[in-house]
């Protein structure tokens, strides 16, 4: 790959970071305090888009999979997404709030998800397909993949910041509804969506195309699952997922309503450790094991957890600002190796079967973390309305009935102890080191002639 193909195709993660990281701090708040739907159903309003996952994203993947034209299997799907991202993004962030009718509301969010969603599938499964395709050199693919997230968790860092202050500005009464609505549509429509136009523009594939196409069925769909090192990358992939969805869609909630802190300088220690990781990742990957880096801090998180579920309210800003770099840090190896780890699992996928069909192990990843993230941000839903919580009517003054807050606090620190626990479990047992790598690039090598 020359240098120029390498950024911007890695640059093209931008909205694959900061796409998720939009939703994940934002869209809640938004359903709840500005658009004005009750938790519970606000939940409930992004988990049934989910049921067309089931079929969106390995019907993409196997789509992908066995497409061929001109331009190679994924780039047009990536293209066409990217043309209509704008659209879905102003579908998702509608101004809707000034409706009477909150069943109208719901629906009206249902059926703009099924769209986004449609959209960001056809986006995010060919996109992780194609990381494992634009190069068959290893220590290049290593290369162009962590510098892919480190794109991607940049986006996400801005995002963030942007996102939190967007908030901040809405609820002193600084930003209309309006005018959130338009700088979300806007702003980060022509930020996600450039780059991959001109990335696609200058990608090409280089990994060979299997001869044979897959059969679209249920079968290959799941065929994935029979694959040992697979199944694990999926176990590790969904708990860290899983872990940063909850702090995402939580730490507005526990900044306003439980310790009073800065939601922006919070997040941003999580930001600036994941780029200082970057630095340290991107030389450990050429001589250590990919499943130690993901697993080796995870028991600082841990005790990080038990800080943040603790902390006490009015208590000095700094101790918590020092107990997120804690769990930060714990977290960062898990974060950054996910996807790193993806292209390995495809050469195994390679060796064990013959074929190098990406888009099923991508759209399978995309479908069950998608899943998975709406059903707990539903749980997170539920457990805000359960326990008494009401989008206060002066946020200079907001507060929340007690149980609110514990829940909060509970969540957060359990979501942050239960997931990550599960994903020091799976690297234990992932089978692909950095010995197995060498090893299944010596043999593809010979298999391809």
């Amino acid at each position: 790959m020359t240098r120029t193909e390498r950024v911007f195709f890695a640059a093209g993660d931008i909205f694959g970071g900061g796409g998720a990281a939009l939703i994940s701090v934002l869209y809640l708040f938004y359903l709840t305090d500005v658009v004005g739907i009750p938790p519970g159903w606000a939940g409930f309003a992004v988990l049934i888009p989910k049921v067309w996952d089931a079929i969106n994203d390995p019907l993409m993947g196997l789509l992908s999979d066995n497409t061929r034209t001109r331009w190679g299997r994924r780039r047009p799907f990536i293209a066409l997404g990217s043309v209509l991202l704008i659209v879905a993004l102003a579908a998702i962030w509608a101004p809707i709030g000034g409706w009477d009718n909150t069943a109208a509301k719901v629906v009206f969010v249902v059926i703009a998800n099924l769209f986004y969603t449609t959209i960001s599938t056809m986006i995010a499964v060919p996109y992780g397909s194609l990381s494992t395709e634009v190069t068959t050199n290893y220590q290049e693919r290593n290369r162009i993949n962590v510098m892919r997230l480190a794109f991607s968790t940049v986006s996400a860092a801005t995002c963030t910041v942007i996102g939190t202050t967007l908030i901040q500005l809405y609820t002193r009464g600084q930003l209309s509804g309006m005018g959130l609505y338009l700088t979300v549509v806007l702003g980060f429509g022509v930020l996600f969506a450039t780059p991959l136009l001109i990335a696609m523009k200058l990608t090409r594939e280089r990994a060979p195309i299997p001869a044979e196409r897959t059969r679209l069925s249920v079968a290959s769909a799941l065929a994935p699952l029979k694959l040992h090192s697979f199944r694990q990358l999926l176990g590790m992939y969904l708990a860290q997922a899983l872990t940063m969805d909850v702090i995402s869609a939580l730490i507005v909630y526990y900044a306003l309503y439980v310790v009073q802190l800065n939601v922006t300088v919070f997040l941003g220690i999580f930001i600036v450790v994941n780029l200082v990781g970057f630095l340290v990742v991107n030389q450990l990957v050429k001589r250590v094991d990919k499943n130690f880096i993901y697993r080796a801090l995870i028991p600082m998180a841990l005790a990080g957890a038990l800080g943040i579920g603790s902390y006490p309210a009015g208590a000095p800003g700094w101790g918590l600002y020092a107990v997120a770099a804690v769990v930060a840090m714990g977290v960062g190896g898990a974060v950054l190796m996910s996807w790193v780890m993806f292209p390995d699992v495809i050469d195994d996928a390679e060796l064990t079967t013959g074929a190098r069909n990406a888009g099923a192990y991508a759209g399978l990843m995309t479908l069950i973390r998608g899943i998975s993230t709406a059903i707990t941000v539903q749980l997170i839903g539920l457990m805000l309305q359960l326990t008494g919580y009401r989008p206060p009517e002066d946020y200079a003054n907001a507060v929340q009935p007690e149980a609110t807050q514990i829940g909060i606090r509970v969540t957060l620190a359990g979501a942050i102890i239960v997931f990550m626990s599960a994903g020091w479990w799976f690297a234990r047992r992932y089978p692909l080191t950095l010995e197995r790598c060498k090893e299944m690039q010596r043999e593809l090598g010979v298999a391809r002639g």
